[in-house]
């Protein structure tokens, strides 16, 4: 309750101030593959990830009421591997992980459980897509702000949402689903540095 109420706190602290979502555009560094994954293994980096596939005959969830992952868009079958397949290919790669922070959403932490093991909660990375325009825009300031503040200079800091949240904050939109979007701050400023989809894992199997 705690932390719900801190979060609409700030909301309601940006919506007074009205502080625009992209506090400052982030300029892009886009590295091939091979570079992307040396970036990360170097720690200090953010991680943003897409949850991973889901059920899309699963219709009508609940935005309300989060702890009812019945009434929730899950991940599928397919989207529980992918999951796993990541995780494995980030500990085969030797990617140190800090901090993971999850949306509330049941297919985000079931995501973040899969892949890194451990994550917490941020009512903040809620699934802006589901709220009205201008709260929108305040997630994706609150995401935008989070990243910047990210103090781990030897692990990389995690953050697994959805895809309109990033595209609000940093205008970066999150495809498909399982996508890994990556991301330097350099003086303040996020620079995003690529993506590392599903599908590429499959040309960074061997150990470096």
């Amino acid at each position: 309750m705690k932390a719900l109420s801190f979060f609409y706190l700030k909301v309601l602290v940006l919506s007074l101030s009205g502080c625009s979502a992209v506090l400052s555009a982030p300029t892009s560094d886009i590295l091939p593959l091979p570079e992307l994954l040396e970036t990360l293994q170097a720690g200090g980096h953010i991680i943003y990830m897409r949850h991973a596939k889901t059920d899309h005959t699963q219709k009508g969830e609940d935005h309300q009421n989060l702890l009812d992952c019945a009434r929730q868009r899950n991940l599928s079958a397919e989207g529980v591997k992918q999951a796993k397949r990541v995780g494995e290919m980030l500990s085969l790669h030797r990617i140190p992980v800090g901090d993971v922070f999850s949306s509330p959403y049941c297919r985000c932490k079931d995501t973040a459980k899969l892949v890194f093991g451990h994550y917490k909660v941020k009512p903040e990375l809620g699934f802006s897509i589901s709220k009205d325009a201008r709260e929108s825009e305040q997630l994706g300031g609150l995401l935008y702000e989070m990243m910047v503040n990210a103090r781990d200079k030897e692990k990389n800091t995690v953050f697994v949402g959805h895809t309109s949240n990033l595209r609000d904050g940093l205008g970066v939109w999150p495809k498909p689903e399982g996508v890994i979007a990556v991301f330097s701050i350099k003086n303040g400023v996020p620079v995003f540095r690529g993506m590392i989809r599903p599908d590429d894992w499959s040309m960074a199997q061997e150990a470096p």
